[in-house]
């Protein structure tokens, strides 16, 4: 592996393409989804484009919720198709591509997720200014299936890091990431209806796909390989044997390997997975019950929710990791702001009261790229695409069973009822990790110095 001297270089290599794919998911997410909408009511139901576009220009009206009452049923299965051809393809595809990328390269991996993305925005661009049953939408979705979209660009991206830092910078870039991509949401969702408004869907397709074809260039350009290879290994992408080699490396024993830390942290990882997208599946609904906000309120309270974010993980990292603080000790602190946050939610009556949970919550985006770091050391660097592979399949895997868990215990406690019982679930979960945390720091406290046996295949070791 090539050395990186410079000391500002690892920041611009697979981080800027990062923020800019973000600005083009964010920007195009709901106006996707109004879209499917849109197309559904014209091209399905077969109601006039007048009526349809008062979902556009009046959406509080009587008249566009009976609209939405017929069409958004029909549009949701749309939805969740594009929603499992961008997921669970993807999720089976990283992992092959993870261990594929510990022997053949990361960049050629970084590629296929950019370049399937660019692919479709680049289709939806085109196909929005059809007037087309929204069905063919999907089809924009095919490169992402095949080639891996966004899981897979981030599977390579998180191994990359891991490539060109050291164990002590290792923390701070992927908590750094973390911050960008929330940088890169906050641009997104603040442009895109602007775009749209004043453009229209192509547009706002169009400028995506622009912007993913920018960070496409930019990996091609100006990205090294970490991973030296002296052939393609095109033909291996889909052996089984690099799924052997990925669960011989997080289940089988070997001296150095400490496997209960390596699940430890793939659980953790899992739980507050569920905890974050149980609190986005809910956020909207229960601000509009308990407070009576509308989706400009709440669009207000998410902006500012990630400016603060991103300055309390940037800030909260660095002070915690100056003032000498163990990963696992900053995690739990990330935790516990979490929890205090979720908490202040379960007892919110008043507007200002999600603002102060906004607050204690700051460095709550911290703990995930932090409990990545201490995977990230708790296994060789050669076999690092294998471990975040099972991590990302969880991760891509985990949404649809954790917005279905918080909404059917929502819907069964709502408002009024105080506090609200779905809060506590969070909070649950966060004090499980927590107690699973400080077992790891047991664990780590035990294990001072670390030696990697390599690992031996059974039938080397017959021989």
């Amino acid at each position: 592996m090539d050395q990186i001297t410079s000391k500002w270089r690892p920041y611009f290599l697979v981080q800027p393409p990062i923020v800019l794919l973000l600005v083009a998911i964010a920007m195009s997410a709901t106006i996707l989804t109004d879209l499917i909408v849109y197309r559904t009511c014209t091209t399905i139901f077969k109601i006039n484009q007048t009526e349809c576009l008062i979902l556009h220009n009046n959406s509080t009206s009587e008249e566009a919720h009976k609209i939405n009452s017929k069409v958004q049923p029909y549009a949701s299965l749309i939805v969740m198709s594009k929603f499992f051809m961008e997921s669970v393809s993807p999720s089976l595809l990283v992992l092959f591509l993870g261990p594929w990328s510990d022997k053949y390269g990361r960049k050629p991996v970084i590629l296929s997720g950019y370049i399937s993305t660019s692919l479709n925005y680049l289709l939806l661009s085109i196909m929005a200014n059809w007037d087309i049953v929204c069905w063919y939408l999907l089809i924009a979705y095919i490169p992402v299936a095949l080639f891996g979209g966004i899981n897979v660009l981030m599977l390579a991206s998180m191994c990359y890091i891991t490539d060109i830092t050291s164990d002590n910078e290792r923390a701070w870039h992927l908590t750094l990431l973390s911050a960008l991509k929330s940088l890169g949401v906050l641009i997104g969702l603040l442009s895109g209806p602007v775009i749209f408004e004043a453009y229209g869907y192509t547009a706002v397709f169009g400028i995506a796909a622009v912007l993913c074809t920018l960070a496409t260039l930019h990996i091609l350009f100006f990205v090294p390989e970490t991973i030296q290879s002296q052939t393609s290994g095109i033909r291996n992408i889909f052996d089984y044997t690099l799924i052997k080699d990925l669960f011989n490396v997080c289940i089988k024993k070997r001296d150095g390997f400490n496997r209960s830390l390596v699940w430890s942290c793939i659980a953790c990882l899992t739980l507050l997975l569920i905890v974050c997208e149980g609190n986005l599946a809910i956020g909207y609904l229960f601000v509009s019950a308990r407070l009576g906000w509308t989706v400009e309120n709440y669009s207000i309270y998410l902006a500012v929710s990630i400016v603060v974010t991103i300055i309390g993980t940037i800030f909260g990292i660095k002070l915690m990791i100056y003032a000498g603080f163990p990963e696992t000790v900053i995690t739990i602190i990330s935790i516990i702001s979490s929890c205090g946050s979720v908490l202040v939610n379960a007892f919110t009556w008043q507007s200002w009261h999600m603002y102060l949970s906004v607050i204690l919550g700051m460095f709550g985006e911290i703990s995930r790229p932090m409990i990545r770091a201490i995977l990230s050391k708790a296994v060789p660097i050669n076999d690092a695409g294998k471990v975040f592979s099972v991590t990302i399949f969880v991760e891509t895997l985990l949404p649809f069973m954790a917005v279905s868990l918080y909404t059917f215990l929502y819907s069964h406690y709502m408002p009024p009822l105080y506090p609200l019982p779905v809060w506590f679930l969070s909070a649950v979960f966060s004090i499980i990790t927590i107690v699973i945390l400080i077992y790891m720091q047991i664990q780590m406290r035990k294990n001072t110095t670390v030696v990697f046996a390599p690992l031996v295949e059974d039938n080397d070791a017959s021989h």
